[in-house]
């Protein structure tokens, strides 16, 4: 006779049911959690990226260079915000002033793959502020800037003085050129021009964030200032800059001899027109205070030498001895190999300076005129009121400004 055991080993079949759901409730719990884990690290590493390329292209502030801010990534550059994230690897259009890549070496193992998220989604930026993500199903941002403007359109205020703390007063704010040099947000350079008012403050504006050179020239003895200025988003600093000799008080000579100095700019047309104006008369192109640069300019065209003389304002002084009159112009050389010069007409003569190669910007140059190059006598007033100025060109310089200055001793 059998006997039937009764108490056996083992899960019955509620059991085993109750495990196998415990078990995927758990596993689910645990996938969630890794998901959510792994949706972090993406999110914190996208994150991160976005930072490096907001970095890329306005600069890291942390990074300097004796106690200056040293990097100021593509906007420093170029000028302007870049108009994709491939400019910040590929120079965009032949730009002389680009000196990328700007990216971070964090993502030079992957050509490609600073333009996309971590969950492979290309990051979303058309040359603005922001950079965004969108490959988590939701909206990551990295606001890069307030405003373009913060960063392409800040100002700089100086004030100029000569040896003895002197300003320049009415006499002299005609002789002091400042020139800065910037990225004009295009590839190139642009040199922008301005003088100071009679008590020696300039401002200087729409200057895009990095280091700038900057040139404060004393015109009648070409004494030029230097300084590099490290122009910071929305900038506000001022500071004072200081001649070696005392230009501006009578003592001082003025570079051009004589105790006063009388500028004396076109007014009318000339007896010679040769250049190409956009003007609707040439002289009105180069009779500015403060240069526009290319806003007005006359200029050449082909190998030959092409001439323009403009009518010039009448003396107020009309009275004293002239001991010297010099001539400027602020050329552009727009290109390789163009020329340029001052050109002067006295006495139905006209007179050359020498022949000078601007550089890619605009710079002054200069001639001086001890007496009357047609009559080797003293200027007379009389020849001041009838003199005729302007420039000689060869090839696609451009002039915006010229004038003169009339030293004279009473």
């Amino acid at each position: 006779m059998k006997k039937q055991l009764k108490n056996t080993n083992g899960f019955g079949l509620i059991e085993i049911t109750i495990i196998i759901i415990t078990i995927g409730i758990l596993a689910a719990i645990a996938m969630q959690s890794m998901t959510a884990l792994m949706t972090d690290a993406r999110q914190v590493k996208t994150e991160r990226e976005m930072e490096l390329l907001a970095d890329a292209i306005v600069g890291n502030a942390d990074i300097s260079a004796g106690a200056q801010r040293a990097d100021f990534g593509y906007i420093g550059d170029v000028g302007s915000f870049p108009p994709n994230l491939d400019a910040l690897t590929t120079n965009p259009g032949g730009y002389a002033t680009w000196d990328g890549p700007y990216i971070s070496r964090e993502f030079t193992q992957d050509s490609d793959g600073y333009k996309t998220d971590e969950w492979g989604t290309s990051y979303t930026y058309n040359g603005g502020i922001t950079i965004s993500s969108t490959g988590s199903g939701t909206t990551l941002s990295k606001k890069i800037a307030d405003a373009t403007a913060d960063y392409t359109l800040n100002n700089y205020n100086g004030t100029v003085l000569d040896a003895s703390g002197t300003v320049p007063s009415t006499t002299y704010l005609d002789s002091i050129n400042i020139n800065i040099t910037i990225p004009n947000g295009s590839g190139g350079t642009l040199t922008k021009s301005y003088i100071t008012d009679s008590s020696g403050v300039f401002s200087l504006d729409s200057l895009p964030v990095g280091n700038h050179t900057l040139r404060i020239i004393y015109t009648p003895n070409v004494d030029t200032l230097y300084s590099v200025l490290t122009i910071l988003p929305r900038h506000k600093t001022e500071r004072t800059y200081k001649f070696a000799s005392s230009y501006f008080t009578s003592s001082g000579g003025g570079g051009g001899g004589g105790a006063g100095v009388e500028t004396l700019r076109p007014n009318g047309i000339g007896s010679l027109a040769e250049l190409t104006t956009n003007c609707g008369n040439n002289w009105e192109c180069t009779d500015e205070v403060t240069s526009d640069n290319d806003g007005t300019y006359n200029s050449g065209s082909g190998n030959s030498w092409k001439h323009d003389l403009y009518e010039v304002e009448n003396s107020s002084i009309g009275a004293g001895t002239i001991d010297s009159v010099i001539i400027y112009i602020n050329v552009d050389g727009n290109g390789n190999n163009q020329k340029a010069k001052t050109y002067l007409s006295t006495n139905s003569s006209s007179y050359d300076g020498s022949q000078e190669t601007p550089p890619s910007s605009y710079a002054i140059y200069s001639t001086t005129y001890i007496t009357n190059p047609q009559t080797s006598s003293a200027w007379t007033w009389t020849e001041i009121d009838a003199l005729q100025i302007g420039a000689g060109i060869r090839r696609e310089a451009r002039v915006t400004q010229v004038w003169i200055e009339v030293y004279y001793t009473n």
